[in-house]
């Protein structure tokens, strides 16, 4: 590789030496330069917080590996603060051990890493795999490879991130998807310590009703894999004259 290829940065929540980055990097090592900058410890689940009442360290973890003691977030804002000597042409998160699907990729680390890329306006992408046990990262991440090289070469509009998740076993083929809304319940399981002491375990349900068509969770059940562009501006745009409207007589001086 030379200093014309481009830089990729390649972040997850499942820690560094996890089996998933370890293959996306090899499956991603061909398309550019590759950097690995990822939290030294899992941090599933994390969703996009940031270190702020401690001081964050690294460790060099091999030529161009760096493991960031914090969270998915704070590792992609070190490198693009500090730890790269460029701006990456493309952000990859993953490959997750189980999917980010529906109302998961709030609190996904792996969705986080790949849309801290985005707030920077760098292209990025989330891979997962819809398994969680003896997983055979070859597929997803040769789904990886093919998908990175497609943005490397057309890039995503600013402020879009790729949610990938791929099925176990071979895709059935390929589905462009909406974030499926909420179908699952959470439940907490009660249960007692040696000291007979009450704690209670987070589990949830999968699913509790048919997923709508068109979404995420519906075409990884059915095998396929399933790609949702994602933005993080929140804005409900479609009520701001609405609730401007609503608001017309509203006087917090007068409160």
């Amino acid at each position: 590789m030379t200093a014309s290829d481009p830089l990729i940065l390649i972040t997850n929540d499942d820690g560094i030496d996890a089996p998933g980055i370890l293959a996306l990097e090899s499956a991603l090592a061909p398309l550019g330069r590759i950097r690995t900058v990822a939290p030294l410890m899992e941090q599933s689940a994390a969703s996009r917080r940031i270190t702020l009442r401690r001081p964050l360290r690294y460790e060099r973890k091999g030529e161009g590996r760096f493991g960031v003691d914090g969270t998915p977030a704070d590792s992609v804002m070190m490198a693009l603060t500090l730890l790269l000597e460029e701006t990456p042409a493309l952000v990859v998160a993953g490959i997750n051990a189980g999917p980010n699907l529906g109302e998961n990729i709030y609190y996904s680390g792996t969705v986080a890493g790949a849309a801290e890329g985005s707030k920077y306006g760098i292209p990025a992408m989330a891979v997962s795999v819809n398994q969680r046990s003896s997983i055979d990262f070859g597929p997803s991440a040769r789904v990886a490879a093919a998908l990175a090289k497609t943005v490397l070469a057309d890039g995503l509009p600013k402020g879009i991130a790729l949610n990938v998740n791929v099925p176990a076993g071979e895709a059935a083929g390929v589905a462009v998807t909406h974030q499926c809304r909420k179908i699952s319940r959470n439940l907490m399981i009660e249960a007692r310590d040696p000291h007979d002491r009450k704690y209670y375990w987070m589990h949830e349900e999968v699913p509790v009703e048919a997923a709508s068509d068109g979404s995420d969770y519906a075409a990884v059940h059915q095998g396929m894999l399933s790609i949702t562009p994602l933005h993080f501006d929140h804005t409900a745009y479609g009520y701001i004259e609405a609730l401007r409207r609503g608001l017309c007589e509203f006087d917090p001086r007068a409160l």
